[in-house]
């Protein structure tokens, strides 16, 4: 059976332009027609966009969110489909019903975007989207999207490894849940290049991007002839799935454990958003997830805080997994990043003076209180 990606392109975003010019001259696209302007606006009736209060100029735009162009690529047992819209990509909520009002069914929607951050690292990201509370920067509050926790591992795998041939010497890292859309039943993820105008545009690290998406249509091969590939699809044999707590906006310790174990990650709570986090919406990470158990982070997390998360866990009979649990209980027997195989009690240690550390600077504070700039979201 054919499975179909929906891959969405913002134009306003320098960066997802990036990434669909070096996917088009990759692969020999074909372009599709465009559905009827009349079809889209129904579309956009019947499942409409959402909007912030902290961008009214979007609003009254949905006309933007319409279809400009679609390309389409069948690579081995996968239909790779492109579209091209003016709209913010955070606001897309109900994309999954309007694409199969359209006739298109999917089962990925892959996100092109830009990241920024105050510390304008440069990285290659991905992420689940979902809210812990307010709404600012699209979807709805307490509401989260679907997640597609092997495909993002798999992406951050490639791109780890295709960031190490080039020598493009970037960051590759999970990004915690958050932002828009949620409302979305289909899995999705987001794909990020960080962290300035400079590298949105940098034609490199949009190939690796473009080299990763388009190896989703590959199968995971134990016994490649290269050593990296098997390994990689090793650590995606029969993955582990989970829900994570703890830790920073860049989630260090999901990503170091994605490379050593068999774990794969769906929605992820950072530190600084666990006080906001409620029984229902935990209860809802692990069933959007389809989680078999949560991941505790326990060095970065307050007390009480793991305290009353294990409390709910415990009383929905969740299995919780510690991170120095990790390796023994589902390790592969080798490490691909070694240099990251920190001892314990590093493990707590949020090196990067990013989003949600103890400062606050970026991303979130003790709080839970998000400073995030427009210019971090697409």
């Amino acid at each position: 059976m054919t499975k179909i990606i929906t891959l969405m392109c913002c134009l306003p975003d320098s960066a997802s332009v990036n990434m669909k010019d070096r996917l088009l001259e990759k692969e020999s696209w074909t372009k599709a027609k465009t559905p009827p302007v009349d079809k889209m606006k129904e579309a956009l009736e019947l499942y409409p966009v959402t909007t912030s209060v902290l961008y009214p100029e979007e609003k009254g735009k949905e006309l933007s969110c319409l279809f400009t162009e679609v390309y389409e690529l069948s690579k081995n047992d996968v239909l790779f489909r492109m579209f091209l819209i003016d709209g913010r990509i955070i606001f897309q909520d109900g994309l999954d019903k309007r694409l199969s009002f359209l006739g298109y069914e999917t089962d990925l929607i892959v996100f092109l975007s830009k990241h920024k951050s105050q510390s304008e690292t440069k990285t290659l990201t991905v992420h689940p989207t979902g809210n812990y509370a307010g709404a600012d920067y699209g979807g709805y509050p307490f509401s989260l999207s679907t997640p597609a926790p092997v495909e993002m591992k798999k992406l951050l795998l490639v791109m780890d490894r295709l960031n190490i041939e080039t020598g493009l010497g970037y960051d590759v890292t999970y990004e915690v849940t958050h932002h828009g859309p949620t409302e979305l039943d289909i899995p999705s993820l987001f794909i990020e290049i960080g962290s300035t105008e400079k590298e949105w545009a940098d034609q490199k690290p949009g190939k690796i991007i473009a080299d990763a998406v388009l190896s989703l249509a590959e199968p995971d091969d134990v016994n490649a002839a290269d050593e990296r590939p098997a390994k990689e699809a090793r650590l995606l044999t029969d993955s582990v799935i989970a829900v994570a707590f703890g830790g920073s906006h860049y989630g260090e310790r999901q990503t170091v454990n994605i490379f050593r174990t068999r774990l794969a990650f769906g929605h992820m709570f950072p530190k600084y958003q666990l006080e906001s986090v409620t029984e229902e919406l935990i209860l809802k990470a692990m069933e959007r997830t389809g989680a078999d158990l949560a991941f505790f982070d326990k060095n970065s997390m307050r007390g009480n805080d793991r305290r009353r998360i294990t409390e709910i866990l415990e009383k929905n009979n969740i299995p919780i997994l510690a991170d120095r649990e990790a390796v023994a209980k589902y390790g592969v027997g080798f490490n691909l990043r070694e240099k990251e195989n920190v001892s314990e009690s590093e493990n707590g240690n949020e090196s990067k003076n990013e989003n949600g550390n103890e400062n606050g600077n970026e991303n979130g504070n003790e709080n839970g209180n998000e400073n995030r700039t427009r210019q971090e979201l697409s």
